[in-house]
């Protein structure tokens, strides 16, 4: 298996998908597939939608198997994030309940790839945000002079 063909395959899957993960619909979009190499390279991805983000990668019995939420901007930004996570080189900072977030929060939000649409309170701050084309209320406490700790989220319909 060569590595350039396996980019090349999944960067026109992606392609092909594109609509697909960016239409209208209840859920976030995430790429669901599996790679095999033996005896022949086979790279079958799809699309699937679920009401929270997953992020799971195993190997079984020479298939890597993952689950990869598709929240990305463009089919390219996209094809990235899914290769570095593929190489082991990088796992995309999902907010969920529990996580921390240093900095300021409305930058920090930014850089998570939210827009933030409004913001009030210092202790427990709530925010309104967008990701794509999905909405979220989330609720932050203050942990520290420039940390937050996501208490809820919750998606907006």
């Amino acid at each position: 298996m060569s590595e350039t063909e396996l980019r090349r395959r999944l960067a026109q899957r992606i392609t092909t998908l594109w609509s697909e993960i960016t239409r209208d619909d209840n859920g976030i979009p995430h790429i669901v597939g599996e790679i095999n190499a033996n005896p022949k390279l086979d790279v079958d991805i799809n699309v699937a939608f679920f009401d929270d983000y997953r992020l799971e990668r195993f190997l079984d019995e020479g298939v890597l198997f993952f689950v990869f939420p598709a929240d990305d901007d463009s089919p390219r930004a996209l094809f990235f994030s899914l290769w570095r996570f593929l190489q082991g080189k990088g796992v995309p900072k999902l907010l969920i309940p529990g996580a921390k977030i240093e900095g300021p929060l409305s930058e920090s939000l930014v850089k998570l790839g939210f827009e933030v649409l409004w913001m009030t309170g210092d202790s427990i701050v709530e925010v309104w945000a967008t990701k794509g084309r999905l909405r979220y209320e989330m609720v932050f406490q203050r942990t520290g002079e420039n940390e937050f700790t996501l208490v809820e989220r919750k998606r907006v319909q």
